[in-house]
């Protein structure tokens, strides 16, 4: 009888155990955000947060102290900035905790508050009828415009000596063979200027084209089997310059093809 006492008595305390150790571990892994009262004056935090769970399964909790927050909204010389409310005051999303587990929930609420459906969020919220707040866009970061110091008309025609054979170099539609994209097809690759930079490093280019005092073509296991192509690494960049030149042609999707 008392072993069947001292049994139940052991589970029952392993049984608390176990749940207040799971609840204390859910308990630190919650997201605490401190909102300025006047956003949980309008409310805002009962309209975005759990838009925010519905799509990421990621509870955050609103809070109105610094105390215990792991990040904060609001009005700050610091932080991403989310939206701006009517007199284009911006107000931001400041990192708190350094618990990387968190961190990782509260740079995926950031990334949310920046996606399509985020941005309807914040602009679909509404104080009395009248949406107050807009959303801050991503900056489209400019492309840097590089400036190739080669001679472009040389770059012609060398292309036109020695590509030629192979690709379409010029308006000349006819040139080339079938199975080599064009200079324009291939000016329209985002990584254009590594692959004519680097063009006589890859087969076939490989075993056909020696750079003075750089690289011979061919090797024992793949000689060379016409005359080779001479070229400078002066002469490589005033191909580059004048590929710069070419309006890239319009495939209609990325691809990859050398």
């Amino acid at each position: 009888m008392f072993v069947k006492i001292l049994n139940k008595i052991l589970y029952i305390f392993f049984s608390l155990l176990i749940f207040f150790t799971l609840t204390k571990n859910l308990s630190s892994e919650e997201i605490h955000l401190h909102f300025p009262e006047e956003l949980l004056m309008v409310e805002f935090d009962k309209h975005i947060l759990p838009r925010f769970k519905f799509k990421t399964q990621i509870k955050i909790n609103a809070v109105n102290s610094f105390e215990n927050s792991d990040a904060s909204i609001g009005v700050k010389t610091s932080g991403t900035s989310i939206f701006s409310d009517l007199n284009d005051i911006i107000y931001k999303v400041e990192l708190i905790t350094s618990e990387e587990a968190k961190l990782k929930k509260i740079d995926k609420f950031i990334d949310w508050l920046k996606s399509p459906s985020g941005i309807s969020a914040i602009e679909g919220f509404q104080f009395n009828g009248v949406p107050i707040f807009k959303a801050i866009l991503l900056e489209k970061k400019e492309k840097k415009e590089f400036v190739f110091e080669g001679d472009s008309k040389n770059g012609l025609l060398i292309s036109q000596k020695h590509c030629k054979r192979c690709h379409v170099v010029d308006d000349n539609a006819f040139a080339g063979i079938d199975s080599s994209p064009s200079f324009h097809a291939m000016r329209s690759f985002e990584d254009w200027e590594e692959r004519f930079r680097a063009f006589w490093t890859v087969s076939p280019h490989l075993n056909v084209i020696s750079i003075t005092e750089v690289y011979d073509a061919g090797s024992n296991l793949s000689p060379v089997v016409i005359a080779p192509i001479e070229l400078t690494l002066d002469e490589v960049d005033d191909i580059l310059s004048y590929v710069s030149k070419i309006v890239p042609k319009d495939l209609g999707k990325p691809i990859n093809f050398w």
